[in-house]
């Protein structure tokens, strides 16, 4: 994003919208005067709600590919920097596996491929676990 490096990117195929954490703007060379003023709530998957802060469009280089993608920002604590959304992934004909831990898509030069890392993912489940009151079954 914005040419650095951004880890703990999920990719979540249930969120309707692209999110990225103030933080994480700011630590990439945004702040939030760079924002479009755009206040809208957003509940999460434990039921708790947010106001977005604003949106952004940044950069974003993936596997070979550089688009202009459209964030919401949101500010508070989070396990990810960033989330992209299920019709981001529809737009550039990806295809995600949580079983493998990838994404694979087309691009002009063949089907690229982007692993996550399993230690690390499974490091930011745990840590958002840690939120509720007990693990779901």
């Amino acid at each position: 994003m914005a040419n650095c490096t951004v880890r703990k990117v999920l990719v979540d195929i249930g969120s309707s919208v692209n999110l990225v954490m103030l933080k994480t703007i700011e630590n990439i060379g945004f702040n939030e005067k760079d924002l479009q003023k755009k206040t809208i709530p957003l509940v999460g998957f434990s039921g708790e709600t947010a106001n977005s802060l604003g949106e952004i469009v940044i950069l974003t280089y993936a596997g070979g590919i550089n688009k202009q993608v459209r964030y919401l920002v949101i500010d508070g604590p989070s396990t990810y920097n960033v989330i992209h959304r299920r019709p981001r992934l529809h737009l550039n004909k990806a295809v995600p596996s949580t079983y493998h831990q990838c994404v694979k898509f087309p691009t002009p030069w063949g089907v690229e491929k982007i692993r996550g890392d399993q230690k690390k993912a499974r490091g930011c489940y745990k840590k958002a676990l840690k939120g509720t009151s007990s693990p779901p079954t």
